[in-house]
């Protein structure tokens, strides 16, 4: 039956997280899948754009070239032969234009729309062009037919702040798919390992885990902390951990995706330290992948996956705290009964909740209750 439904699904770009979901709903559903900005990889992740997706082979999907910061041919798809149309962004101002026509054009057709977003309730500026952008993004989310968020955090904020009706908004857990094959690791109890995967810019706030690990160095002996990743910031955190004589901290650049599975299973502890600078971190699929090693995990309150992955198996600390950082790493990595057990119930969450098939199931759910209210009216 779900065969039946036609869905037209834009979305900026094919990260390789999101190609196993792609391929899975494409299973389910006569989709046609959209690119819009696929430079997004490029500009972010400095990886390269290539117009045949590894993964995506049996999927019907296209890829729209820019003008002028626009997807050419985005309206004339908008105008096709669908059902539910699945998209949305609001991430610059060509995407919020790009959304308002995708929101007309639905209104006009009476087909359903549905917009997929991760923001949270981060502290934003307080600027017109944030009031601005805030008041659009209300006008549109109020009208359309459901939200896709992944967490309790996006869900409260879509809710609470922008005014969304509750039974809109549907939680789709974000997934990684760093491997497929889940199954639980014992940890090394002796040589201690903490890692940090992710760019080294400030919003991540490396210099407050070196900040911490400083001052665990002068109670803990045979730890070591591993930095993986590259960045505006590398130079001055290199500095810092020179200027402080700390042997045991390790730079490694950054690491191919297919190699950062044998640092998730040596390591004892994944920290995210970010901080709300300009914006907070919308998920951090970091945490995904550090438990799927059956690592516990230490994030800060600027981590909007924290709420949703953290539970018994780590510590949320407050952004910018290095005390707090400090005080978590030092109770997990000082107790090997208590490392184990948050190393297992990682693998329990992980195992259990965020899974593609516990995403597959949410979507599924939604278009269901799309479809049903559609029927209804």
């Amino acid at each position: 039956m779900s065969k039946d439904t036609k869905i037209l699904f834009m979305h900026n770009a094919a990260m390789w997280y999101r190609i196993p979901f792609f391929r899975m709903i494409s299973e389910e559903y006569d989709l046609k899948l959209v690119f819009t900005h696929i430079q997004v990889i490029e500009d972010i992740y400095d990886d390269d754009i290539n117009s045949n997706i590894q993964g995506l082979e049996d999927v019907d999907y296209s890829i729209l070239a820019n003008s002028h910061g626009f997807a050419k041919g985005l309206i004339s798809k908008a105008f096709g032969d669908y059902d539910i149309l699945v998209g949305g962004s609001w991430d610059t101002l060509v995407e919020l234009i790009e959304t308002l026509f995708l929101f007309i054009i639905t209104k006009l057709r009476r087909k359903a729309f549905i917009i997929w977003r991760e923001e949270w309730g981060w502290r934003r500026p307080s600027t017109i062009k944030e009031k601005g952008l805030e008041t659009m993004v209300k006008f549109i989310t109020r009208h359309i037919d459901a939200m896709l968020v992944p967490g309790l955090l996006h869900k409260q904020y879509f809710n609470k702040t922008i005014g969304v009706a509750e039974d809109k908004i549907h939680i789709m857990p974000n997934v990684s798919n760093i491997s497929d094959n889940i199954q639980y690791i014992q940890k090394e109890d002796k040589h201690k390992t903490v890692l940090y995967v992710g760019r080294l810019i400030e919003r991540k706030g490396v210099i407050y885990l070196l900040e911490a690990f400083n001052m665990l160095n002068d109670v803990l002996d045979d730890v070591e902390l591993i930095v993986i990743g590259s960045g505006e910031d590398e130079d001055k955190l290199s500095k810092y951990v020179q200027d402080n004589n700390m042997n045991n901290v390790v730079f490694t650049g950054r690491v191919d995706n297919e190699k950062l599975r044998e640092y998730y299973i040596k390591s004892n502890l994944v920290v995210v330290p970010s901080i709300n600078h300009q914006m907070a971190d919308p998920w951090v699929f970091v945490l995904n992948e550090a438990m799927y090693y059956c690592n516990p995990i230490i994030a800060t309150d600027a981590v909007g996956a924290a709420p949703d992955m953290i539970v018994d198996n780590g510590y949320i600390v407050e952004e910018q705290n290095s005390g707090q950082l400090y005080d978590a790493m030092l109770k997990i990595l000082s107790d090997n009964d208590l490392e184990k057990k948050m190393s297992r119930k990682s693998y329990e969450i992980i195992k259990d909740k965020f899974q593609y098939s516990n995403m597959l199931n949410s979507f599924k759910n939604t278009i269901d209750t799309v479809l049903k209210n559609r029927k209804s009216e």
